[in-house]
């Protein structure tokens, strides 16, 4: 596990740092562009995904007692995305809170939680046990490893979508995004994955998240 947990962290470190390269460059217009995530401009996306090294470094502790059966990343990110999940139940809510963060925070600050707070973060992660139990919001309890999954999986798609909002070629680490096409290849329905994947089936299960 530790060693899968090591390259997850270092995934997202990495593409953390893309994301902090990315937001230097902007200028007014570009933090204002129109992103392909309803309601959402450049602004908002950073406002998303820097809540994930806000959070990883300020919290008091990364450990809470198991209260039930350990989830995994692919029973979460599943919930997650039923008809009546979290993604589709909280999509508004999610929605407006990206967009006042972003509205409240200068485009400088949304840039320093990515280039200095997920520094901090990083190395809070390196320094702990990736089999600690922590809460997952909505979900369960799940360990520290499977949680930072979902993290680097977040961090890669919202990248993608802001550099496509921008028109620019991608630059995400070919690391955290072959972990984060493996993690969305683990949801899908094996054999119908499977048969699609090798054009045996005209029948796509994608996509597998909202």
């Amino acid at each position: 596990m530790r060693d899968e947990y090591e390259a997850t962290v270092t995934g997202i470190s990495q593409t953390w740092n893309e994301w902090a390269v990315l937001g230097g460059g902007l200028d007014t217009d570009g933090w204002a562009t129109p992103t392909r995530c309803p309601g959402w401009d450049v602004a908002a996306l950073f406002a998303h995904v820097s809540i994930f090294p806000v959070i990883l470094a300020e919290a008091s502790r990364m450990q809470a007692p198991p209260t039930g059966d350990l989830l995994t990343a692919v029973d979460i990110l599943r919930g997650f995305n039923q008809p009546d999940g979290v993604a589709y139940a909280m999509a508004g809510m999610t929605a407006d809170r990206a967009v006042s963060d972003a509205a409240s925070c200068a485009p400088a600050d949304l840039v320093t939680r990515f280039a200095v707070t997920g520094g901090q973060a990083v190395e809070r992660l390196r320094a702990a046990d990736p089999a600690i139990v922590v809460p997952w919001p909505a979900a369960g309890p799940t360990t520290l490893a499977e949680g930072m999954r979902i993290v680097l999986l977040e961090s890669v798609v919202h990248l993608l979508d802001a550099f496509r909002a921008l028109g620019r070629t991608p630059e995400v680490p070919e690391a955290a995004l072959r972990d984060t096409a493996r993690l969305l290849a683990e949801m899908a329905p094996p054999v119908e994955f499977v048969e699609a994947a090798t054009g045996r089936s005209g029948r796509s299960p994608l996509p597998v998240l909202r």
